[in-house]
């Protein structure tokens, strides 16, 4: 099972002094956060792209996830390129890199982002509880 499934942090947020809702007593993994459970892992990642768009004013794939997977540890340009492909099957239109996207009211949108990434970050889609643990971490915003 991949570290962030482990972790029920799908898209492997790192630690920080943040304080997120529904994070594990112990934090055992020195890099990631570790949560009570996956819903807790999806709402934090919706929340955390939804302020990079609010206090950031990040609104494209190419600076959301320069952030979010900074080139210096990552292939950041193959993650937004695969991103943008996963968004482009669900959208029905060509999403790259600079399409102007709005995670913040569009909820479909995030979701569709959410799971594009989990796929990058784990190597494979969620399965049907992972994406129930999705809308239900989403319901939480």
């Amino acid at each position: 099972m991949p570290r962030g499934l482990r972790n029920n942090n799908p898209l492997n947020i790192r630690r920080s002094t943040d304080k997120w809702l529904g994070l594990s007593p112990t934090q055992r993994d020195p890099a990631f956060f570790q949560f009570v459970d996956l819903v807790y892992g999806y709402r934090a990642a919706g929340k955390l792209l939804q302020n990079y768009q609010r206090l950031h004013k990040l609104y494209n794939l190419n600076g959301l996830i320069a952030r979010w997977a900074p080139a210096k540890e990552n292939n950041t340009k193959a993650y937004v390129a695969r991103v943008a492909r996963e968004l482009s099957t669900y959208a029905g239109k060509m999403i790259d890199g600079e399409t102007h996207l709005d995670l913040i009211h569009d909820k479909d949108l995030l979701r569709k982002t959410i799971i594009a990434m989990h796929i990058v970050e784990n190597g494979l889609r969620p399965t049907a509880s992972q994406l129930e643990a999705l809308d239900k971490g989403l319901s939480m915003l």
